[in-house]
């Protein structure tokens, strides 16, 4: 039976509160449903993280202050929306004029001591002038043909090792966080020590607070979506700390939550005349998910987000883009991979646009409708001057790039390998294939993604140079080390580096493909060296447009 939904209806359930006990999909089915379908089919190329760090700045207490180095020099480039986090980059209070929970400062007792002391003046004057932080956000997006997503970090745990940040709600409630029996008071002594002064979503309250602070945002302020950012910080229960899998009970609490905000969103919505997209910023895999509660699979099946983000950037030359794509899609959900402040993380600052320009073509190539940046500000952190100016120029370059898969062809780009995961992230994070020792004899296989047509590029004239890069932890003689792409064993290797623990290949195009490569390194059996530890691969392409 189809149920079709009268709007003529909508005041009273509205008024009598039905819609809270409609099922979601009923609402999806109809009206809501086509509102965020025509929403999501607009132009949305890249999506920017705002940490709100500016509001630090002794000058962020007037609207210019606080837009004018990083937000506003995003006009014009291909970033179409903005991901605000409305409880701050580092906390777990608001920094608008919450009228259901204490600002940051407010929430801690009085502005943190080891925290700028402008942050807390600059909310209160701007809320005083009567445009709040988020206010401008919004106001700024709008007057710039962009939108602003409410980005709400689930479980902020920067309080675990800075004290002051700890709200006076978790010093009152320590029985509403996770249970740290057995981890040690060090947070570096535990892979999952960070989290320690996480909240633990079984209980109603701390799933309540979330939910109030989204209502408030989107009843009070006139965004366009909300990202609930599940990374920051990746615990939502005791079973995690422990090193075990969500329960089946634990993964249907959270899946209700997101099934819970998609209600009201899609209420709010229809009351409002203009739809309130949702997003989730969730881990690599779908499986490393679920064993931390969320059951994204079930998620998208059910029509509860229609933007979902995997990974937060720390391994995004490994991150399975192509099955994300092949399994949101076909559930009308578009894939926003997400890239860190550098891709690789121990890129050379000179090449990070290198880097972006590498994993966004290879995120296009799987099918990715766009990429999201977390954290290209926080480079421009404690800078100003010339020094601002330099640093963000560095890292912004390749916005203008990053847009679509056509704007990358003939972009010099870095293809690689991921560096190791740190331990904080690493069960949300997928493993990268590197570092790995290899002794003589045993030949090992990294995978190689490259998301450009060489080919075609070289076909074209536009080729310049083709480089792959191999890196040891210690000094290698270039004789014993044998490599070999797609099974064409590499000639003409030349050790570098003033430690000679690099060898470099000029590479013909015709030995790499485009998406998967497979690199084969070995150690001859008769060489002096008993084992060498490869610990990076990167493939230089140059178009010479840089």
């Amino acid at each position: 039976m189809t149920t079709v939904f009268n709007r003529s209806l909508l005041p009273l359930l509205l008024t009598l509160g039905v819609l809270d006990m409609v099922p979601s999909q009923h609402l999806a089915a109809g009206e809501a449903r086509a509102a965020r379908q025509q929403a999501l089919a607009k132009q949305r190329r890249i999506i920017f993280n705002d940490d709100t760090y500016e509001l630090s700045r002794a000058d962020a207490n007037t609207p210019e202050g606080f837009l004018r180095r990083r937000l506003k020099p995003l006009v014009g480039t291909p970033v179409d929306t903005i991901s605000f986090s409305v409880l701050g980059g580092w906390g777990d209070a608001p920094i608008y004029d919450s009228k259901v929970q204490a600002i940051f400062g407010d929430a801690h007792g009085g502005p943190p001591k080891k925290w700028s002391p402008y942050t807390t003046r600059n909310i209160k004057a701007l809320i005083s002038s009567g445009c709040d932080p988020l206010q401008i956000a919004i106001d700024f997006t709008h007057e710039n043909d962009m939108e602003l997503f409410a980005s709400m970090r689930m479980n902020d745990a920067h309080d675990s090792f800075v004290p002051e940040l700890v709200t006076l709600w978790k010093k009152f409630h320590p029985e509403l966080l996770v249970d740290r029996s057995g981890i040690p008071q060090d947070r570096n002594a535990h892979p999952l020590g960070l989290y320690v002064i996480a909240q633990d979503f079984s209980h109603a309250e701390v799933r309540q607070r979330k939910f109030e602070i989204i209502e408030e945002v989107c009843q009070r302020y006139d965004a366009d979506g909300v990202d609930l950012n599940f990374i920051r910080h990746p615990v939502f229960f005791s079973s995690t700390m422990r090193g075990e899998a969500a329960s089946a009970e634990e993964i249907e609490i959270m899946t209700n939550l997101v099934r819970r905000i998609r209600r009201f969103t899609d209420r709010r919505g229809l009351e409002r005349g203009r739809p309130i997209l949702l997003a989730a910023i969730v881990p690599d895999k779908l499986q490393q998910a679920r064993n931390i509660g969320l059951d994204v699979q079930t998620w998208m099946e059910n029509d509860l987000i229609d933007i979902v983000i995997p990974g937060l950037g720390y391994a995004p030359l490994t991150l399975p883009v192509k099955e994300w794509t092949d399994l949101a899609h076909p559930h009308g959900v578009k894939v926003y991979p997400c890239i860190n402040r550098k891709a690789p993380q121990k890129v050379a600052d000179p090449y990070v646009a290198e880097g972006f320009r590498g994993v966004a073509s290879n995120w296009y190539h799987a099918g990715a409708d766009g990429v999201f940046f977390w954290n290209l500000g926080t480079p421009l952190e404690r800078k100003s001057g010339q020094d601002l100016i330099v640093t963000r120029n560095r890292y912004y370059k390749a916005l203008p790039d990053l847009g679509s898969a056509q704007s990358l062809v003939g972009k010099d780009k870095l293809f690689g390998t991921d560096d190791p995961v740190i331990s904080y992230y690493q069960h949300i994070s997928s493993t990268p294939p590197l570092p790995v020792e290899i002794k003589p004899g045993f030949a090992q296989q990294i995978p190689l993604q490259a998301g450009d047509d060489i080919g075609a590029a070289e076909k074209a004239g536009r080729l310049k140079r083709l480089q792959l890069v191999l890196s040891f932890a210690s000094q290698v003689n270039d004789d014993l080390v044998t490599a070999r792409l797609n099974n064409h064993q590499l000639m003409g290797g030349q050790l570098a580096g003033d430690d000679q623990r690099q060898i470099k290949f000029e590479l013909s195009p015709r030995l790499v493909k485009q998406g998967h490569n497979t690199l084969e390194v070995s150690l001859n059996e008769n060489g002096s060296q008993n084992s060498v530890t490869l610990s990076s691969v990167r493939l230089w392409v140059r178009y010479g447009d840089d």
